[in-house]
């Protein structure tokens, strides 16, 4: 099948590229508590975004650290994470909410993407990922695998 003659392909491949400097592409998911949540509402401030799932080790394992950056009252960042519910193995928006108070997570807020888009968006290909936003709603780092509070702090602080 031959994909160049979609006008809509070239156009989204080039504003597609996910990188340190681009803008963010926005989002509008479902929080595990019901609300809508949307990307440009934090514009102005600082976001750390992370995308994992229930069912990776390497995810798990950092979440007890991630709970401690999100307990921090001086911090000058949103955090937020992002699951794909009943996608590739992840559990579904009824079970995942039992799942995450079974582990004693809390102070992290769960986004559900249930079609997938923006883990497509941000070319999310392994997890977790997580992608740190500068106040101006750009990228300012991307982390494939899991970061250390010490470094996400120290990326944050050299951005504006």
């Amino acid at each position: 099948m031959e994909t160049k003659s979609s006008s809509n392909q070239p156009a989204q491949n080039a504003v597609g590229q996910i990188a340190v400097g681009q803008e963010a592409p926005d989002f509008t998911l479902k929080s595990m508590d019901g609300k809508t949540v949307k990307l440009s509402d934090y514009k102005g401030k600082k976001v750390y975004l992370k995308f994992w799932a229930s069912w990776c080790g390497p995810c798990k394992k950092s979440m007890p650290e991630l709970i401690e950056l999100a307990g921090k009252k001086d911090r000058d960042f949103e955090i937020l994470s992002v699951i794909a519910p009943g996608i590739q193995g992840e559990k579904s928006e009824t079970d995942f909410p039992k799942w995450f108070e079974e582990q004693g997570y809390k102070d992290v807020p769960v986004l559900y993407d249930s079609q997938a888009t923006t883990f497509q968006a941000y070319q999310i290909r392994s997890i977790p990922t997580e992608i740190l936003i500068d106040s101006q709603g750009k990228i300012g780092k991307i982390q494939f695998g899991a970061i250390s509070n010490e470094d996400a702090e120290a990326a944050f602080k050299e951005m504006k």
